[in-house]
């Protein structure tokens, strides 16, 4: 590589030796001061850019240290930090050759752009040749892109400047994006569309003149790779379409979450289905480590992290809050119920009046098997919908009629909860109540699902809220937004952060700092873990982005399940399942009989109605019966069976209806005669 000294003889410069003097004499490449020393003037500029090199430490220095004042050593394999990046180029250096100072830690020159031509011919300024300079620490503007430069191809004379980018771009350009045709390098600047980020910007362009192609200059030139994005775990590739196995479902920026449009270049990640728009891709928006979050919030210790750990849990914050709330709610409404002479007795309570409720203990014995029979595995509380479990044990039993109850559910929920006791509507009272048919249900106004167990009713407004989302926590922290706090707020036509459901009813956490964060209660509150009885292992919630290749099927409804959104996986059997599929009816007590009374064994197309709900039986031939069963509107099950036969002695059919995908349903008894 030729010297500084020859490179700037070469460009014309003429130098004569002399001693410097002056007190403000600065050597152009070191920055330090000539006074006294044996020094290269140059004559031609004998003015305020006075040009000196020192005769005996610089002058003969390669032409590529002339960048910078140290020496500098190139390094093959170095590890540098995630925000290296070259002084020329300005990208990132990360898997390049690179030249680095020792002296100066944020140094770093890719080899390539460190051989860059010295001097260059250009088309915007041919009176002179350019040649390339380091410039003033305060920089310069390129004159024909306006970009903010540090070095530059510049005529000295004419003080005109050129970063290397519009220095060395080529006139034709073959690109990866557009391999129909070349495109044309047109300098002038213009307002369009561009055909790679879809955003309508002000810039040089490439354009295709066979197909009017038309993309910004700086698209064309965005990096193939971003190793180490600060906003994603893994490298983001750029693609120019959305990759076929991901158009089954529409596909979301993970930075500004507006839509993908597929036929746009963008950044992807293949291992998570992690797409981030052009434009977004600059973001320096950081990943939050689980120490940063933890200390973030470290101002509020007892806020509660969703998703909760199990469906157990649940009743866990159930417990934690009802508790809470006892002497705010205490003289302000108590359980409609009589009491018997016997403390261990509910002689009348409100929710079962027809028969009286012992209170029993829940135990599973050593001997108790997985797969046993024991219908005390099965306990459902009729109240909060949740199982009795070992965890809290007490609980009150009509063992004729398989109704089941929490002691708390029975004896500690309020049965009035007066104005402003319920943030989530502070206007008026609300009553607890229940439905007088196990197979009527109610919508939560909270959290949209249905439940045929106890809920809060505000007769003003018609509002139902169950007890599970009556006692959630006005602040919440979740797991993938743990550095704030999340607020509880009503849903206004908002995109769900998680699922990126619009929803325009209920009630949703919303982050307070971040004004693009916001999780519906829907997806809130459903669990870290659950189990199913298709699966023997628990099933895991994931929250995208996570990692995942190719197509899979929800194992309940054998639709296709989409990667950026909740869904329960089994890392063991490899079965997913859709979070609504698997929690859509939780909230639900599945079990109960149904009697019904028909002459003859003849059906002939029998609706049992219970409101915008039904069992229908029917349509049928002699002997036979059709079954459908209808939760909220959704068929979930279809069943065949006969009748006429196994008939018990008083002459009635009993059928068990089983539902394929939730657990036995309801038991129906026909009766003949």
């Amino acid at each position: 590589m030729i010297s500084v000294l020859e490179f700037f003889s070469r460009s014309g410069y003429i130098f004569v030796v002399c001693i410097a003097s002056g007190d403000d004499v600065i050597y152009h490449t070191c920055n330090k001061s000539v006074q006294g020393s044996h020094v290269y003037f140059c004559s031609r500029h004998n003015d305020l850019r006075s040009f000196y090199l020192h005769k005996s430490s610089c002058a003969e220095l390669p032409m590529s240290v002339y960048l910078h004042e140290h020496s500098l050593s190139l390094q093959e394999d170095f590890i540098l930090g995630e925000n290296a990046a070259c002084n020329i180029c300005k990208k990132r250096v990360l898997g390049s050759p690179t030249y680095t100072c020792v002296d100066c830690q944020n140094f770093y020159l890719h080899k390539s752009c460190a051989e860059f031509p010295q001097q260059i011919n250009h088309h915007k300024h041919t009176s002179h040749p350019l040649s390339l300079f380091p410039r003033s620490a305060d920089g310069c503007t390129c004159d024909i892109c306006g970009r903010d430069i540090k070095v530059s191809y510049a005529c000295v004379d004419c003080d005109f400047d050129v970063c290397v980018f519009c220095a060395l771009e080529p006139r034709v350009l073959h690109h990866q994006g557009h391999k129909e045709h070349a495109l044309t390098l047109m300098n002038k600047e213009s307002l369009f569309e561009c055909d790679a980020c879809q955003e309508e910007a002000k810039d040089s362009s490439y354009v295709c003149t066979t197909c009017e192609f038309w993309i910004h200059k700086s698209c064309a030139y965005s990096p193939l790779i971003i190793p180490s994005p600060t906003y994603h775990n893994h490298p983001l590739a750029l693609v120019y379409s959305v990759p076929d196995i991901h158009l089954f479902f529409s596909q979301y920026c993970g930075i500004c979450r507006r839509y993908v449009c597929p036929s746009y270049w963008v950044y992807y990640c293949h291992k998570c289905t992690y797409f981030v728009h052009m434009k977004c891709s600059t973001s320096t928006i950081s990943m939050v480590t689980e120490i940063e979050a933890d200390d973030d919030v470290d101002n509020q210790p007892d806020l509660v992290l969703f998703p909760l750990p199990s469906q157990e849990s649940i009743f866990d914050l159930l417990v934690t809050r009802c508790c809470e709330s006892e002497d705010n709610f205490k003289g302000k409404g108590e359980i409609m119920s009589i009491t018997s002479s016997d403390p261990h007795v509910i002689e009348k309570h409100w929710s079962h009046e027809i028969h009286p409720l012992q209170q029993l203990q829940f135990t599973i014995y050593e001997d108790d098997s997985d797969d046993s029979d024991d219908d005390r595995r099965g306990l459902i509380c009729n109240g909060c919908v949740q199982p009795i479990t070992v965890s809290y044990p007490s609980y009150y039993a009509c063992i004729q009629c398989g109704f089941f109850l929490h002691s708390l559910c029975a004896t500690k929920l309020p049965q009035n909860l007066p104005v402003g006791a319920l943030h989530v509507h502070p206007e008026h009272s609300l009553l607890l109540q229940m439905k007088d048919k196990f197979y009527d249900i109610v919508s939560c106004g909270v959290c949209k699902y249905s439940t045929n167990g106890f809920y809060y009713h505000c007769q003003d407004c018609d509002i139902c809220v169950d007890i599970r989302c009556a006692f959630l926590p006005a602040r919440i922290k979740y797991k993938s937004h743990k550095h704030h706090s999340l607020v509880q707020r009503p849903s206004s036509n908002s995109t769900c952060s998680v699922t990126r459901y619009k929803n325009k009813v209920g009630m949703e956490y919303a982050c307070e700092t971040c004004s693009n964060f916001q999780i519906h209660i829907s997806c809130a509150i459903v669990p870290s873990k659950m189990e199913h009885k298709y699966d023997v292992h628990p099933l895991t919630l994931k929250i995208p982005p996570f990692f995942f290749e190719g197509a899979f099927y929800c194992e309940i409804c054998e639709e296709r399940v989409n990667n950026q959104e909740l869904l329960y996986h089994c890392r063991e059997s490899e079965h997913s399942y859709h979070y609504y599929c698997g929690f859509l009816v939780s909230n639900i007590k599945l079990g109960g009989t149904i009697k019904v009374f028909i002459q003859g064994v003849t059906i002939a197309g029998t609706t049992i109605k219970t409101g915008d709900d039904c069992v229908s039986i029917g349509p049928a031939t002699r002997n036979m019966w059709t079954r459908y069963q209808s939760i909220d509107g959704h068929f979930y099950d279809y069943s065949i069976g006969s009748l006429g036969k196994d008939a018990n002695e008083d002459g009635v059919q009993n059928i068990t209806l089983i539902n394929s995908a939730f657990n036995s349903i309801m038991a129906c008894e026909f009766n003949h005669g």
